[in-house]
Order: structure tokens, then C-alpha cells, then sequence
């Protein structure tokens, strides 16, 4: 990767919180910077607490339309924190990217927003849908939008039903590949 002045701006806005998708226009309008720019000049710092709660509130909306219990949580911010190690950054761009379009629909902080003004946003901007159709209106911030919409909400759902909170959702007490009731398998149906 070759170093730029506009890779430091970049990595530079995202360390100090600011919003790296809006930097083209004061950047000259050269190109688009997307979620794989932002993480490889911010590089893969780890996600704060903030953002943290911020894509945890995406997804208690998007995935049960209501607060998740702790074991919910728990589950879904390992599964975040373990892709955001992956090395590369593209995740921690993504969810970057994700946590900051949510932060400028909402006006502040979407996580401090309650579990129906969360829901009435998503439904406003159509961010519950992973399915974009060619000429869509995407809202106010298009690419960012589209980055959510084909990458993040895949990526959030994949992860929960790969979980043992998300193999409960469909009743499975016991994970997969773990040991279960035995009597359930060798008795009669109830």
C-alpha cells in the first residue's frame, strides 16, 4: 500500500471520530473513498465501546426488533470484535462506515435512540433490506448506504444465526456440535 496525503487526512479523520466518507469534497472530488479506503488508511484499530453499542443497537432492530438479553449481546459482540481482528480492516472499515451513516440519520448517537425511533429510522432510509434494486434512491448518503445495506445487515444477521443466541431463536437449546439431551433422541415424541 502506498502512503498519500490523502490516506493520512483519511486515517487522521477516522481516529478523531469524524466522518472519513465526507472528506472527498474537501479532499478536491477526486474518487470515492469506501469502507476498504477508510480501514487501510485508519488501519485496524479496534472498535470503541461507542461504536461498539452503536452496531449493537443496529442489530437488536434489525434482527429481533427488540433489546437483546445479555446472552444475545454477548454473543453478537464477539462475534464483531473477532471480525475486526481479521487483520485486513475491511471489517472494522465496514462497521466504522455503518456506526457513522446511523450516527448522521439519527442526529447523534443511534444507540441512545429507543428500540421503536431506531426501527422507524431503518424503515425511513430502507437499511433492514439487503436487497438493493438498480436506480433505488438510497438517501442522503448513497454509497454508504449501499455498503450497509449489501455487506453490513448480511454480515450482522450470518453472525447471530451462527450463534448459540441465534440457534435459540429456531429452538435449539444446544448448539451445534455440542452434546445435547441424549433422551431426546432415543424417546417418543411429546
Amino acid at each position: 500500500m502506498r502512503f498519500t496525503r490523502r490516506r493520512l487526512l483519511v486515517g487522521v479523520a477516522a481516529a478523531l471520530g469524524l466522518d472519513p466518507l465526507s472528506l472527498p469534497g474537501w479532499l478536491g472530488g477526486r474518487g470515492r473513498v469506501s469502507a476498504v479506503h477508510i480501514a487501510q488508511a485508519a488501519g485496524p484499530a479496534p472498535l470503541a465501546g461507542l461504536e461498539l453499542g452503536d452496531l449493537i443497537a443496529f442489530a437488536e432492530v434489525l434482527l429481533e426488533g427488540r433489546t437483546f438479553s445479555a446472552r444475545e449481546r454477548a454473543a453478537l459482540v464477539d462475534y464483531i470484535e473477532e471480525r475486526a481482528r481479521d487483520g485486513s480492516g475491511y471489517y472494522t472499515g465496514l462497521y466504522r462506515t455503518t456506526v457513522g451513516l446511523l450516527n448522521r440519520l439519527a442526529g447523534g448517537r443511534f444507540s441512545r435512540l429507543d428500540v421503536a425511533k431506531r426501527a422507524a429510522l431503518l424503515m425511513r432510509y430502507h437499511l433492514v433490506s439487503s436487497d438493493v434494486r438498480p436506480g433505488e434512491p438510497l438517501g442522503p448518503l448513497p454509497e454508504q448506504a449501499r455498503a450497509v445495506r449489501t455487506q453490513t445487515v448480511p454480515d450482522l444477521i450470518g453472525g447471530y444465526y451462527r450463534s448459540a443466541a441465534g440457534w435459540a431463536v429456531v429452538e435449539y437449546s444446544t448448539f451445534p456440535g455440542r452434546c445435547g439431551d441424549l433422551a431426546r433422541y432415543t424417546g417418543p415424541e411429546p
